[in-house]
């Protein structure tokens, strides 16, 4: 019977967890501690420590690795799988596990080593993404690589709709590896040299939009940021977040981020183009189209986003 610690956080974890468990049985999950959320800042578990506890399946939340050590060891796993726990693995507990520590990554490595490689892979505009299942080594994302899948990145994906293809693409690639291979340590080939980007953390204000930037490029903005940390722009002192936008070709109607009302829509100028916006959400109200806000506020139907 396989023994597998699996550590993970967000929904992409939880999706993966969620599937190999059809197959394996016997875990330990490893979750970050719940964290405050919401206006009221509730403590609020992860996906991953939430569906595990619902599941009845061993759960740690430790605050440091190092404090569950003895734990972990006293489990004797066959594997470590890790999917965006967001953590650095040290070098005792790489090499705890029978048949190795290894990482379910959403990215076609060593292509958007890092944290954010599903956003990045919409931002820079890549027709084609994936999952790797690499071994861990004391790098990021470095290690050799076990096995591939490729998905396609659609028009209209957003970073939460290429996360549920790539976590369900993931957890496929493990259960068949572990078919094809065997139960034992998992044969693998060095990363390439070549081709290696980066996908890092994303500052604070990375979502509010450039109005400088081509209609195309805002298109992408928007769907890598959503749903988080959310695209947004500011109508005076309104913050007001982008949940549904699509880039249209054409001369733009004034100067970058004058918006248009037409119909229930917002044809926004950009640096090249227009950005077609659908649906937005203003600070503290719930999600609508931009006509029923500009109705709403009795405003007007040309207005100045920045």
């Amino acid at each position: 019977m396989t023994r597998i610690v699996f550590m993970g956080t967000p929904e992409y974890a939880r999706r993966i967890l969620a599937r190999i468990r059809r197959t394996h049985d016997t875990f330990l999950v490893v979750s970050k501690p719940d964290r405050p959320t919401g206006r009221h800042r509730r403590m609020t578990p992860s996906p991953v420590a939430e569906w595990a506890q619902s599941q009845g399946i061993p759960l740690v939340q430790p605050a440091s690795l190092v404090a569950v050590r003895h734990e972990l060891e006293a489990f004797s796993p066959d594997y470590i799988l890790t999917a965006a726990f967001g953590r650095i693995l040290r070098p005792w507990l790489l090499d705890l596990p029978r048949y190795g520590a290894y990482n379910l990554h959403a990215s076609l490595l060593p292509r958007w080593r890092g944290p954010n490689p599903i956003a990045w892979a919409i931002l820079a505009g890549d027709s084609e993404t994936g999952t790797t299942l690499m071994r861990m080594d004391a790098g990021i994302d470095t290690g050799p690589i076990v096995a591939q899948s490729a998905v396609a990145i659609e028009p209209d994906d957003t970073t939460g709709d290429l996360a549920v293809k790539l976590a369900d693409a993931g957890a496929e690639l493990w259960l068949a590896v572990l078919s094809s291979q065997g139960e034992g340590p998992l044969s693998a080939r060095p990363q390439p040299e070549d081709g290696v980007t980066f996908a890092p953390k994303f500052a604070s204000d990375a979502g509010r939009l450039d109005w400088e930037r081509s209609a195309v490029e805002l298109d992408g903005w928007v769907r890598g940021m959503t749903p988080d940390p959310g695209a947004y722009t500011m109508l005076s002192e309104l913050r007001v977040k982008i949940l549904r936008a699509k880039a249209q070709h054409g001369e733009p109607s004034g100067r970058p981020g004058t918006a248009v009302l037409d119909g229930n829509e917002w044809l926004v100028a950009s640096g090249r183009g227009m950005l077609r916006i659908g649906w937005i959400q203003p600070a503290g109200r719930r999600p609508m189209t931009p006509g029923d806000f500009v109705r709403g506020v009795r405003g007007e139907r040309t207005c100045h986003l920045q």
